[in-house]
């Protein structure tokens, strides 16, 4: 049988109480700010040392592209 190091049954409790969903948010957050829709502030949360973002003006045109309604014309009769 695999043996665990020592502290790393502490650390996969952890992992498996606050979930592994806030790894993925990081690498997303890293490649949004790679292409340029949104800019670290620089500013964190001291309670959960979580960064803080601000949206671009290229990002609220890729927002308004992908999720804006489409102008519809009236049917003229």
């Amino acid at each position: 049988m695999y043996k665990l190091p020592p502290g790393s049954l502490y650390r996969l409790q952890t992992l498996a109480q606050t979930g592994a969903r806030f790894y993925k948010v990081h690498a997303y957050m890293r490649r949004l700010e790679v292409l340029g829709l949104v800019v670290a502030t620089g500013r964190t949360d001291p309670r959960t040392n979580c960064s803080e973002y601000r949206i671009t003006e290229s990002g609220r045109a890729e927002l308004k592209e992908r999720y804006d309604l489409p102008s519809i014309d009236p049917i003229e009769p």
